[in-house]
């Protein structure tokens, strides 16, 4: 029969000691260092750096808003009505004014387009409150498609 009590003395030769047990053969010089280092950050720590002595954080509470500020929709076509008014101004101004070939005022006409699409998106969504408003809209985009749709015709080349 083999010696058990010679494989159970080669096991707890091997055996590691669990952790957080420091070895208590090989103390050196690392371990010294170690706890100097240590002790000193703990000193550090306690002392607050200037300017921090005993300030006390305030509880949390309500934070405000930056001014936010929500547009209601008369406001919004409100907007894009004048934007298109004063489109079709400038378009009429430079219509009027024979140095400006129509190359050039074609781009103005585009947007002049654009402006009317999308007013006429917003003003759409408009509530029965705001009919006044509601009508100005609607006759400034039949203006501007009106516009758009003789000068794509030709009805200013002379």
């Amino acid at each position: 029969m083999a010696n058990i009590n010679h494989i159970d003395k080669l096991t707890r030769s091997m055996e590691v000691p669990a952790a957080g047990t420091p070895k208590k053969e090989k103390t050196g010089g690392f371990e010294n260092v170690l706890t100097q280092a240590l002790e000193k950050t703990d000193q550090t720590d306690e002392i607050e750096p200037p300017g921090m002595e005993a300030a006390a954080a305030p509880a949390l509470g309500e934070i405000p808003s930056a001014g936010l500020y929500l547009k209601d929709q008369s406001a919004i076509v409100s907007e894009k009505t004048d934007a298109l008014l004063e489109l079709l101004d400038a378009y009429s101004n430079k219509l009027g004014n024979p140095d400006i070939s129509l190359k050039n005022i074609a781009p103005i006409l585009e947007q002049i387009n654009q402006k009317a699409d999308s007013l006429l998106k917003e003003s759409l969504s408009l509530g029965s409150g705001n009919t006044n408003l509601k009508e100005i809209a609607n006759q400034a985009i039949i203006a501007a498609q009106t516009e758009y749709h003789r000068f794509q015709r030709g009805y200013y080349v002379s």
